[in-house]
This record gives structure tokens, C-alpha cells and sequence, in this order.
């Protein structure tokens, strides 16, 4: 296989995604600019993503924005950690795939982290959205002429490609439909 791909299937206990190369060494940036700007470290050569404030991250918790603030205040801190963990678990993930070297690089997500990975994906896209994600208009035909676009679309493609696969059934030994000798 040749250019960006994504592809997913579960097999047993995980869900395997197997990305390209250029797939995989994007996302690998992308996982690593959004724990520096949920941490405020600087990535490599000194470059420092815009910081990503809890009103880009996390939805209104109420129909009033005061109280959805409030809550935002009460426990931003802890959701954010949340996220930040599962950023680094799901690096962990992608940068082992990467350094295997092989073509596609897949990723093995055990099923008790695949709510990780879909986690760090969505939570990703907030860096390339001007708006919060959850409100966000995306003309997906051009998106990939846009800064960041192909990123973004990475990450929306292997969320979805991940929940797909997540939510398919693994047929059993024994319940293969009979085929007809016909």
C-alpha cells in the first residue's frame, strides 16, 4: 500500500489500526503538540503550541453558561489530566507501532484502551478547529487545504475507523454461517 491510509479491524481483546507511515509520524506530532499545550512545555526546538483553554476542551455541562463555567473551574483540572493521560497512553501506543519500522505501522489497541485512543483523537482536534469541536462547521471536501487540514483529518479518520472496528462483533469458533455446498 502506497500514500495515507487508515484501515481498522478487532480482533479478540483489541482493535488493530494500521496507519501509514506519514499517517502515523503525523499523529505522532499531533499527540506530542497537544501534550504541550495541555502541559505548557515547549516541543522540540523550542516551539510552544497555544495553550488550549478548558471552554476549547470540554463542553457546556448546563443550558447556562455561568454554571457550565463554574463547573468548567470546579473540575477542569482533573479532566484535563484525564485527557493528558490518555494523550501519553496513546503516544505510547502509536510510537511503538512507528518504531517497529514496518509498513503499515499497526497499532494494537487493547480493548481496555481504545476509550484512550478515542479520547486523545478527539481531544486533538481541538488544536485545528477555531472553534470547539463539538460546534465546529467543516467544509470536509477542502479541508485538506486548510492549515492543519490533514491532520485533522487523520484523526477524525482513525476515531472513526476505531469506533467501527471497536464496535464490531468478533464471531465466535463455531458460529461462521455454514456455507452451501450448492
Amino acid at each position: 500500500m502506497t500514500g495515507e491510509f487508515v484501515q481498522a479491524w478487532r480482533a479478540e481483546q483489541l482493535v488493530c489500526l494500521a496507519v501509514s507511515r506519514t499517517v502515523a509520524e503525523g499523529l505522532l506530532g499531533v499527540l506530542d503538540d497537544v501534550e504541550c499545550s495541555l502541559t505548557g512545555r515547549r516541543r522540540r526546538f523550542g516551539r510552544r503550541p497555544r495553550p488550549l483553554p478548558d471552554r476549547r476542551l470540554f463542553p457546556d455541562a448546563y443550558f447556562d453558561r455561568e454554571a457550565s463555567e463554574e463547573f468548567r473551574a470546579r473540575h477542569g483540572r482533573m479532566m484535563r489530566n484525564r485527557v493528558l493521560d490518555a494523550v501519553r497512553r496513546t503516544s505510547v501506543l502509536f510510537a511503538h507501532a512507528h518504531e517497529s519500522g514496518d509498513e503499515p505501522a499497526v497499532v494494537t489497541v487493547p480493548e481496555v484502551a481504545v476509550a484512550d485512543v478515542f479520547c486523545a483523537l478527539g481531544h486533538a482536534q481541538s488544536l485545528f478547529l477555531s472553534r470547539p469541536r463539538w460546534n465546529a462547521l467543516v467544509d470536509w471536501p477542502t479541508v485538506t487545504l486548510l492549515r492543519g487540514g490533514r491532520e485533522l483529518t487523520w484523526l477524525v479518520t482513525c476515531q472513526t475507523a476505531l469506533a467501527d472496528a471497536a464496535l464490531a462483533t468478533v464471531p465466535e469458533p463455531g458460529d461462521e454461517e455454514p456455507t452451501n455446498p450448492a
